[in-house]
């Protein structure tokens, strides 16, 4: 088997020390900064300075608007604000009494109540980004937005007027992402198709023999898809969202038409991509739009989903670490609760979720250095407004590139936002409660990595690939009677090409995590990754009123049950 090229994770010295170039960053972190200066600055000089730090809860809405076109962005974004005041709303209910129990000198074991309000929020984030395939910034900023709640209640802040600082927070955060509508509507789609241009591009002309030349090519193709995305959230693909035979003529979809046929002739070109082995598989055809959200959400609602685990892992890794912190005599358990949701909250393979672990030790560690120098400054008022902003901008403009890098400058955020509850104790007790409840979260997180389900891979694996076999059977038994463009074989078109890429993930998580289990088993694997794509390229290259002639059928059952025999046999 030594002949297969399975997926390899980065090595080491790459993902910690690299500095990979990301495309233009710039547009994406001004905007977060604006989304938390502008509304802070505002209510601090109208003197509510509490407050201010307030807002920038519902600021945070803006990272989720990033790269969608506005006919699409501002709802995700609305969304994401209601959300994040509502996880505010729910941490500050929690936090207040639990706050005020432990000052008139109750035991500070009630703060568990507030490592499990987080926990509950991070659990159904983590769930409903992962099943929905969000993507960056993942649930994250709910679980913190819950921690801020509850200590800003522990203030004396009612949980309403909390949730109402951060819906206007997010109302900023809506008129700074849909800024730019008025100058160029198309701007989201056109960066969309140019980074796919750039990708692909790069992969064209790289060295195929340099251990880079795989990851360009899975870089090209993950730009293609979400640029081909984009231009269907900016209504730019003619016909019903289910339909994908005819392309609309503007000269964005011809261009990013161009640049797919281009990727596909570098695929055929390319002397290391094993057609046996790889999953690269891009041909110049239109994707089907995604699911609703419902099938998404629903889907995952098995325990084999990768959705499931993920959510599972954070569970586990939360409770355990915000116990332990409190057992410890903690104040501030919610640090290793973040810590631990940090490591787990996109449901990262081992590999990958263990350099994660290691860059939020590290940066820590270089980030409370940052911020006692920030402390000695005394920002107060509109200075530490332009702090905080400063800071989201650096973030915004690292965290893709160096995710370690980045948490240098998330830790002093993260203190600062705390605002008077962290900055009236001393820097040096700050710091070091810290450090020690980061240490907690990350090593109890590792631990639950290593050890919760760790065969979780196969199980998600084997899953969804079973999936991808019912829907190429289900749609080759609904051809027998209705034409490719009938509504419930482009449904099941549709969920096809969404499974397939759901399958692609979980083979690379089972090739990172597993290799020797994988191996024997990819050959079927890749087979019918590519027998999925030959049934949707058969079907889109026919008429709405056409169906495959009975030959190219049978071919697809056949290749079909012969994978079930070498599935059964494993």
């Amino acid at each position: 088997m030594t002949a297969l090229h399975l997926p390899a994770p980065a090595p080491p010295r790459a993902v910690l020390f690299g500095f990979p170039p990301v495309g233009k960053r710039w547009p994406g972190a001004v905007r977060a900064a604006l989304a938390l200066g502008i509304p802070a600055s505002i209510v601090a000089a109208l003197g509510y300075h509490q407050q201010a730090l307030t807002v920038a809860i519902g600021a945070f809405a803006v990272l989720y608007g990033e790269g969608k076109a506005y006919r699409a962005r501002w709802k995700v974004v609305t969304i994401a604000a209601v959300a994040l005041a509502g996880s505010a709303w729910f941490g500050a209910l929690v936090g207040r009494p639990v706050h005020r129990a432990i000052a008139e000198g109750h035991t500070h074991f009630l703060l568990l109540w507030v490592v499990v309000a987080m926990t509950t929020v991070g659990l159904a984030a983590a769930y409903a980004a992962d099943a929905l395939r969000l993507g960056p910034p993942g649930g994250f900023f709910f679980i913190l937005a819950t921690e801020i709640g509850s200590l800003i209640a522990g203030s004396g802040m009612p949980p309403a007027e909390i949730a109402g600082w951060g819906a206007v927070g997010g109302a900023s955060s809506l008129i700074v992402s849909m800024s730019g509508l008025l100058r160029d509507p198309r701007a989201p789609e056109r960066a969309a198709v140019a980074a796919a241009g750039s990708a692909v591009d790069a992969y064209a002309t790289a060295d195929r023999s340099s251990a880079t030349a795989p990851r360009a090519r899975h870089l090209a193709s993950l730009k293609l898809q979400a640029a081909w995305h984009c231009l269907d959230d900016g209504g730019l693909l003619d016909g019903s969202r289910e339909r994908r035979r005819h392309r609309s003529d503007h000269p964005l979809v011809g261009q990013l038409g161009a640049t797919q046929v281009r990727l596909s002739a570098a695929l055929s070109a390319d002397p290391t991509v094993d057609p046996d082995s790889d999953l690269d598989d891009i041909r110049p055809l239109v994707p089907m739009p995604r699911p609703g959200i419902r099938y998404r959400l629903v889907r995952s609602l098995h325990p084999n989903s990768h959705a499931w685990t993920a959510a599972l892992r954070l569970l586990v890794a939360c409770l355990i670490a915000g116990t332990v912190a409190v057992a410890i005599g903690s104040k501030r358990p919610d640090w290793a609760v973040i810590a631990a949701a940090l490591v787990l909250h996109q449901g990262p393979d081992r590999i990958m979720g263990t350099y994660r672990g290691v860059h939020r030790i590290v940066g820590t560690a270089l980030g409370l250095l940052l911020f006692a120098a920030l402390y000695e400054l005394d920002p107060t008022g509109l200075w530490l407004i332009l702090l905080l902003a400063a800071l989201q901008f650096m973030v915004e403009m690292l965290v893709a590139r160096n995710y370690g890098i980045a948490v240098v400058f998330i830790t002093p955020l993260a203190l600062l936002m705390g605002g008077s509850a962290t900055l009236a104790a001393s820097p040096a007790s700050a710091m070091g409660e810290r450090l020690v409840e980061t240490a907690v979260g990350v090593c109890v997180a590792l631990a639950v990595l290593w050890t919760v389900d760790r065969r979780s891979h196969r199980r998600i694996l084997r899953w969804v690939d079973g999936r991808v076999a019912q829907l190429i059977a289900a749609t080759a038994r609904r051809l027998d009677g209705a034409p490719a463009g009938a509504p419930a074989v482009l449904e099941l078109r549709r969920d096809l090409e969404f499974e397939l890429a759901g399958s692609a993930m979980a083979g690379v998580d089972a090739a990172h995590n597993d290799p020797a289990w994988t191996a024997p088993r990819w050959p079927a694997h890749s087979e019918l990754h590519h027998l999925g794509y030959d049934v949707l390229g058969g079907l889109w290259a026919l008429p709405p009123d056409g169906r495959p002639d009975t030959a190219t059928t049978a071919q697809w059952s056949r290749r079909l049950n012969a994978l079930a025999e070498a599935r059964a046999r494993m």
